[in-house]
C-alpha cells in the first residue's frame, strides 16, 4: 500500500432515514441526545451536481463524483469518494477534495487524488451531469465533556432527475475532532426513541437508482396485464407480461429505497411475484440458459422485499393491538414493538444494501434489454418437426385446468392439513390467479367473479399464515426475555396478545371451508369453462 493510500482521508458517519415529518421537526427542537449536547452551528443550502462518463466508468470504479456550488457561485468544490457498503447505517469512505474553477473539466482540475482518480478511472473522457441533489442542512456541533466530537446534520433533500424531484428527510452525524466510533454507537442508541432507520444508501447511490428506475415510461395504473391476442405466440405475450410487470416494478424502486411509502414496496413486490409467476407459465417457450439468470435474480429481490414487508403487516397489526390497550398495559406492550422494530430495520438494511449495489443494476439493465428485445431466448422451431402448442390459445386452456387441478387435489387433506400444506394451497391458488389476470384480456367475462373467489381463499389463508408468523415471534420474544429476566409485565403483555393471535389463528382455521367452497364449487369450473370457450 502506498503512503498515498495510507493517508488518505476517511469519512465517518453515521445516516438515518427520517419517515415521518413531524419527527423531523421534533428532532429540529433537540438540544442534547443521551448526554451529548448540540449546540447550533448555522444553516447551509447546498447544491451538488454529480457527474460521470458516458459508460459510467467512475460509477464501475468504484467512486462518485460531486460537484458543489460555492457562493458566488464562481468556485465549485470537488468531492470524490469512495463507493463503500454501509454497515448498519454508519458509513466509512475514502474522500478526496479540492477546489475548482466552475465546471472546469479535469485536466485543469489542481494536482491531487482527486484529479489523479478521475482521470485514470474516466480515462480521459468527458465527464457529464447525472443527477443534481439539492439540500438544505441544519447543522449542530456534537460535544461531550469539553470534546469536540462531531457534527449533526438535519437534512432535506431534494433529488432532481430530469425534472423529476423528490424530497426526503434524514440525520446525518459524521465525527471529527475527539470523536470515536463509540461515540457514534451511543448517539445513534440516544436516537433509537425516534425510531430512525438506518439509512445503508448513500444520497448518491438513491439518486441513482431512481435514475435508473425513471428510464422506461410507467404502465397504467388502472390495469392487470398489457393487451394481448389470444392468436400471438405464447412467447411473445409473455414477453409483454413479463415487461409490463418489471415497468411497474422499476417504478416502485425509488419510493422504496426512500422508506416513506411503504405501499411502494407494497407494489414492488407483488410486481416482482408476477413476473415469478409469469415466468412458471413462459418458461417451457424459451432457453432455459437464457432465463435462468432473471428467474434467480428475480427470487432473490422477492426474498429480499418480503422480509421487510412481512414485518410491516405484523407490526401494524400488533399497533391496533396496542392502541385497544389503557396505558399501563400499552406500556407494557412496548418492547415487544420495539423488537420487530429492530429486525425490520435489519431487514430494510439489506434490502436498501441490496438494491443500491451495482450487481441489481447491472441484472434490471441486461432483464430491460432482454423484455425490449422480440424474439430473444426463444427456442427454435425445427423444420419438419410436428407441431407444438405455442400460441395463447393453444396452451392457456390445458395450463387454466391443470392449476385448477393442482388446487382441487387440496380436497383430498383440507380436513386434517398442517398449516404447511395450508400454505401451499394458498400458493397454487394465487397461480392460477395471475394465470387468469394475466390472460384476461382473452377469456372473455368468466375470469372476473373466478379471481373475486380466488382472492378471497387467498387473503384468508394470508391473515392465517401472518397469524401462525406472528405467534412463532412472540414465543421467541418470550423464550428471550426468560433468559434474559425481562419485566414480568413485559412478559405478560406478550402472553396476552399471544393468546390473541393463536384465537384468530384457530379461528381462521375453523372457518377455511368458507372460502374454499367458491373455488370448489360447480359454478367456479363453469366460469372457467367459460374463459376457456372464450378463447
Amino acid at each position: 500500500m502506498s503512503t498515498q493510500e495510507r493517508d488518505a482521508p476517511v469519512e465517518i458517519e453515521a445516516k438515518y432515514a427520517v419517515a415521518d415529518p413531524a419527527v423531523f421537526a421534533t428532532l429540529l427542537e433537540l438540544g442534547a441526545v443521551d448526554g451529548y449536547a448540540l449546540r447550533p452551528a448555522g444553516e447551509r443550502h447546498l447544491v451538488d451536481h454529480y457527474v460521470d462518463t458516458a459508460q459510467r466508468d467512475l460509477l464501475h470504479g468504484g467512486y462518485s463524483c460531486r460537484l458543489r456550488e460555492t457562493q458566488g457561485g464562481e468556485r465549485w468544490m470537488v468531492t470524490v469518494k469512495e463507493l463503500a457498503r454501509a454497515e448498519s447505517g454508519v458509513h466509512r469512505r475514502e474522500e478526496h477534495e479540492c477546489v475548482i474553477a466552475r465546471s472546469g473539466p479535469p485536466a485543469e482540475w489542481p494536482d491531487g487524488p482527486a484529479r489523479e482518480i478521475v482521470t485514470r478511472v474516466s480515462k480521459g473522457q468527458a465527464l457529464a451531469e447525472l443527477f443534481t441533489l439539492c439540500q438544505h442542512r441544519v447543522l449542530r456541533a456534537v460535544e461531550r465533556d469539553g470534546r469536540a466530537i462531531g457534527e449533526l446534520s438535519l437534512d432535506t433533500v431534494e433529488i432532481d432527475v430530469g425534472g423529476r424531484r423528490t424530497a426526503t428527510h434524514e440525520v446525518e452525524i459524521e465525527l471529527a475532532g475527539d470523536g470515536t466510533l463509540d461515540d457514534l454507537r451511543a448517539i445513534g442508541a440516544g436516537l433509537d426513541a425516534f425510531r430512525l432507520e438506518p439509512q445503508p444508501a448513500s444520497k448518491f447511490e438513491r439518486a441513482l437508482a431512481i435514475l435508473d428506475g425513471s428510464r422506461g415510461s410507467a404502465p397504467r395504473k388502472n390495469k392487470k396485464s398489457p393487451d394481448l391476442r389470444a392468436d400471438e405466440p405464447l412467447a411473445d405475450a409473455g414477453r409483454k407480461i413479463l415487461r409490463f410487470h418489471y415497468e411497474r416494478m422499476r417504478a416502485s424502486e425509488a419510493g422504496t429505497l426512500e422508506g416513506q411509502d411503504i405501499e411502494a414496496l407494497h407494489r414492488m413486490r407483488v410486481a416482482t411475484r408476477r413476473q415469478r409467476a409469469a415466468f412458471r407459465i413462459v418458461a417451457p417457450q424459451f432457453r432455459r440458459k437464457a432465463i435462468a439468470g432473471f428467474r434467480e435474480e428475480l427470487k432473490t429481490a422477492a426474498a429480499r422485499l418480503g422480509g421487510v414487508r412481512d414485518l410491516d403487516v405484523l407490526i401494524e397489526a400488533a399497533e391496533r393491538h396496542r392502541a385497544s390497550l389503557g396505558p399501563a398495559d400499552a406500556k407494557a406492550f412496548r418492547p415487544v414493538l420495539d423488537d420487530w422494530w429492530e429486525r425490520r430495520r435489519a431487514a430494510r438494511d439489506e434490502l436498501v444494501t441490496y438494491l443500491s449495489a451495482a450487481e441489481y443494476r447491472s441484472f434490471t439493465e441486461r432483464y430491460g434489454a432482454f423484455l425490449s428485445t422480440p424474439g430473444a431466448g426463444v427456442k427454435d422451431v425445427t423444420p419438419g418437426d410436428p407441431p407444438e402448442p405455442r400460441l395463447v390459445r393453444h396452451v392457456l386452456p390445458a395450463a387454466i385446468w391443470e392449476h385448477y387441478g393442482n388446487i382441487r387435489a387440496y380436497e383430498t387433506v383440507l380436513d386434517w392439513a398442517s398449516l404447511e400444506t395450508i400454505h401451499a394451497l394458498r400458493i397454487e391458488g394465487k397461480r392460477l390467479r395471475y394465470l387468469l389476470e394475466f390472460f384476461s384480456g382473452v377469456l372473455g367475462s368468466g375470469p372476473t367473479p373466478a379471481i373475486e373467489a380466488l382472492v378471497a381463499l387467498q387473503d384468508h389463508i394470508g391473515e392465517l399464515h401472518d397469524a401462525e408468523v406472528a405467534t412463532g415471534l412472540l414465543r421467541e420474544f418470550l423464550t428471550r426475555g426468560a433468559q434474559a429476566s425481562i419485566d414480568p409485565a413485559v412478559a405478560s403483555a406478550a402472553k396476552r396478545y399471544l393468546k390473541v393471535v393463536q384465537a384468530r389463528l384457530r379461528a381462521l382455521e375453523r372457518t377455511l371451508k368458507r372460502p374454499w367452497r367458491r373455488v370448489a364449487s360447480p359454478r367456479f369450473r363453469l366460469l372457467l369453462a367459460r374463459a376457456v370457450a372464450a378463447l
